[in-house]
């Protein structure tokens, strides 16, 4: 068993760092915090004029399919692909006792150095996990052999025509069934399906104990959560095209550097002969980025291979039933075990967390990094069950925000008081209060400010909470419905970890190049990048043009992992751009026959300080400024062309800072119960965001509605339902499994404020996937104040409301 202390934020500061407090603005925001900002990749998306993955196609190009498991859990006992190889059509047929991949397993990388885990994502299904196995552990698992063929209907043909002699053996779906002494062992040689003992977590803070004798009330529950689809609008394929010993690709994912070093150590290809192109992505939403499933890297090798095989380029495509196992970590049930005096001070939590398939954490960080609260105590348990790879647990928030959300209204209502006051009563950090971020502020040069206290205001004041909020079960509507309310928080998710490196280029013109390659997840980041880049460079917007879409430009910006897309990649654009000012500014001095000092730059025109009509466009700057021989054979001034990187450290804990977490948010919603059929009707929905600094207002606002939609489908409807006696998925398809959208649900008010206490740039810190994974949880406590009965068992369907009333 891992144990896991959790210290003072200060304790992860490296020797020889240093404290960065406020980044401050150095320069006139004039496009940083503008709306109506032209979107870079708008009118593309808009007119259908984007290029996507699945739009690649080259000439004689192949399309590959691979066999799916009809079984929850089976092995081939003989494989006849012979019929399928003299198919018409067919051109290359690959099977997992093939010598280029037999037994060979699909590794996932860290840095080149280290395999995933096998508590990471899509790793806990097995210790080792082949290229493409004989057995399966899941129906619907890629299987067996894949073949690449003339048109994708010839290949689906051609898979039909395989023979399989199985052998079906048991199988678990229950992840609390998995845990009996008698249950069937998934994995061959194990005592048990748990995830080996070095891969349960412990987390400790304080004396739980302690704390529960401290207590004046205790209460204990026990919530659920089922598994949701994890999945993008677009599809997963793959292109893969040879020429010689050279590899160019086509791929639709989130990390496509990571996805070609681990081609290169897959297949013992060097790097500098892979190709990487990334195009527009339609969503992926994080399962896009996880290095080691089948549906990512596994159908890269496997193109790959066929290609090579074909010697011709292979495109391998995955339809939405093939695609529809990828679920949500967030697949678990919790006891919770809180303690707290009567005056709402909560004194201790215990709780353990048992998750089925993946764990990346415990489910109390949260509590730590946003509360007082002194004693804490959690472990998370992973057992094997035949269900398809978990994806990331909504990265770090859910099961953290599941869990946070439940605590505090279950002893909110415990003790008779308002869910708001009893977060504001225990807001802080590691079991410090909020004097520790005021200290903190004002020690490293931020303006004090209460950023829990100005969003619950804030959302209080829009909902009309004073006004409507009331005792469970005790306000029936006119239209006979119960009216109930609900409120969480947390704080804003301020990841800054990785690193990346871009390059500004001052083109002959004037005009500028951000090179850098970065993968497109629909969040408008490259927008408020060249935002970032005007303001410092002091250059026009519409001057501005990025190109993100080529992996080989020799410089990658971090992935886009939800909230990190600003933290770090928006500090290396920042110092890509302000190296490049200084660059500038010492080329016109020459021109102006004055020191830099005494110049600066805006609107893409350099002038002198002390007599701003003594002025240059930037064009007329650089125009000779490009490695070229002149009339004489010389060689002219060097090209205005600079490049900066950024690291930071993991989840928003900036090595180099140390900082605590000190941006809030607070989401409230509305919703009426209908107790004769069980429906539960969203009203109105609260979002607020401190965001610190909102450098593209519009985006804010549209990951804060984007996430309304995704979280509600979550809590009330999205659900992945598996038949007990078969192990098969039934609902593989998106008429029986349905989306959240726009008409579903009311528009939600969102509101952001900024207190600049991120630690982003200019104080910014992430939105990305704040609302999409606090209002899942938050329907619980609402459909609870409605009718006064609680429902921890999510999502809330309408049977479990009349279930709970006691009517079925």
């Amino acid at each position: 068993m891992t144990e896991k202390k959790l210290g003072p934020y200060q304790t992860l500061k490296q020797e020889g760092t240093y404290k960065i407090g406020y980044d401050k603005p150095t320069v006139d925001f004039k496009q940083i915090g503008k709306r109506g900002v032209r979107r870079y990749d708008g009118f593309e998306k808009a007119s259908g004029k984007a290029l996507y993955t699945r739009d690649v196609n080259l000439p004689g190009m192949l399309y590959a399919k691979v066999l799916s498991s009809p079984y929850a859990r089976a092995r081939m006992l003989r494989l006849d692909t012979g019929k399928a190889e003299k198919y018409p059509g067919v051109r290359a047929v690959l099977r997992y006792d093939d010598p280029a991949i037999n037994g060979q397993e699909l590794t996932g990388s860290i840095a080149g150095t280290t395999r995933m885990a096998p508590e990471s994502a899509g790793w806990a299904m097995l210790p080792v996990k082949t290229i493409l196995s004989d057995q399966a552990i899941f129906e619907g698992q890629m299987v067996g052999v894949a073949i690449a063929a003339d048109t994708e209907q010839i290949a689906s043909e051609a898979l039909k025509l395989v023979k399989v002699e199985w052998e079906e053996q048991p199988f678990i779906l229950d992840k609390e069934k998995a845990l009996d002494s008698d249950a069937p062992k998934l994995i061959s040689g194990a005592d048990s399906n748990k995830i080996a003992d070095e891969d349960r977590e412990l987390t400790e803070q304080g004396d739980v104990e302690k704390g529960f004798q401290e207590a004046e009330e205790i209460i204990e529950f026990t919530a659920r959560r089922d598994a949701h689809l994890w999945a993008g609008a677009e599809l997963p394929s793959v292109v893969a095209r040879w020429s010689g010993d050279k590899l160019e690709m086509w791929v639709h994912e989130q990390q496509p550097y990571l996805s070609k070093l681990i081609l290169a150590e897959q297949l013992n290809i060097p790097m500098n002969k892979i190709h990487t192109h990334s195009l527009y992505q339609g969503c992926s939403f994080g399962e896009r980025c996880n290095p080691s499933n089948w549906s990512q890297n596994g159908i890269n090798v496997l193109a790959v291979l066929l290609a090579k095989k074909a010697d011709r380029p292979v495109k391998l495509v995955l339809n939405r039933a093939e695609k529809f196992y990828g679920f949500s970590g967030d697949l678990m049930v919790s006891q919770f075990k809180v303690g707290a005096r009567r005056d709402g001070t909560i004194t201790a939590v215990q709780m353990n967390n048992l998750f089925a398939n993946y764990m990346c954490t415990t489910g109390v960080e949260h509590l730590v990094e946003n509360t007082k609260i002194p004693n804490l105590r959690c472990e998370g348990t992973t057992v094997f069950v035949n269900k398809p790879p978990a994806w990331w647990n909504r990265c770090e928030q859910l099961p953290n925000v599941f869990c946070q959300t439940l605590v505090f209204d279950h002893i909110a209502d415990a003790l008779g008081m308002d869910p708001t006051e009893v977060a504001l009563l225990n807001d802080g950090c590691e079991g410090r209060d909020k004097s520790y971020l005021e200290d903190f502020q004002r020690e490293n040069g931020f303006e004090p400010r209460d950023s829990l206290k100005e969003c619950i205001a804030a959302g209080k004041k829009a909902i009309g909470w004073d006004e409507n909020w009331h005792p469970p079960g005790t306000r029936q509507l006119p239209n006979g419905r119960m009216h109930g309310m609900a409120f969480t928080w947390s704080h804003d998710w301020d990841d800054t970890r990785g690193t990346g490196s871009a390059a500004v280029l001052i083109q002959n013109d004037g005009s500028v190049s951000i090179i850098a390659q970065h993968s497109d997840v629909g969040v408008n980041p490259w927008t408020t990048y060249m935002q970032i880049v005007a303001d410092e460079l002091g250059v026009r917007y519409e001057d501005i043009e990025i190109n993100p879409f080529d992996l080989n430009v020799g410089f990658a910006l971090m992935s886009p992992d939800g909230s990190c897309n600003l933290g770090s990649n928006g500090y290396v654009v920042k110092k890509a751009a302000r190296k490049a000012r200084r660059m500038l500014l010492d080329l016109a001095a020459d021109k102006f026959d004055l020191p830099a000092e005494a110049l600066d730059i805006e609107d893409s025109t350099v002038f002198e300080k002390a007599n701003p009509d003594n002025r240059m466009p930037v064009k007329d700057v650089v125009k000779m400024a490009v490695p070229m021989l002149n009339a004489v054979g010389i060689w002219t001034e060097p090209p205005v062309l600079d490049w900066a990187w950024h690291t930071q450290g993991l989840w928003g804990m900036a090595l180099e800072t140390g900082r605590p977490r000190m941006c809030r948010q607070a989401n409230f919603i509305e919703v009426e119960v209908d107790t004769e059929t069980g429906e539960v009707c969203v009203t109105r929905v609260v979002n607020v965001n401190d965001v610190g600094k909102a450098i593209s207002p519009e985006t804010v606002e549209g990951q804060m509605y984007g996430g309304t939609y995704m979280g509600l489908g979550r809590a009330l409807a999205e659900e992945m339902v598996w038949d007990p006696a078969t192990g098969v998925l039934l609902n593989r398809n998106l008429l029986d499994y349905k989306y959240a959208t726009m008409l579903d649900y009311p528009a939600s008010d969102n509101i952001y404020i900024e207190t600049g206490l991120g630690h982003g740039p200019y104080g910014s810190t992430g939105i990305g996937e704040n609302t999409a994974t606090m209002i899942p949880a938050l329907l619980g406590p609402a459909v609870y104040n409605a009718i006064g009965k609680r429902i921890d068992d999510f999502p809330i369907t309408p049977n479990k409301v009349l279930k709970a009333l006691g009517k079925i």
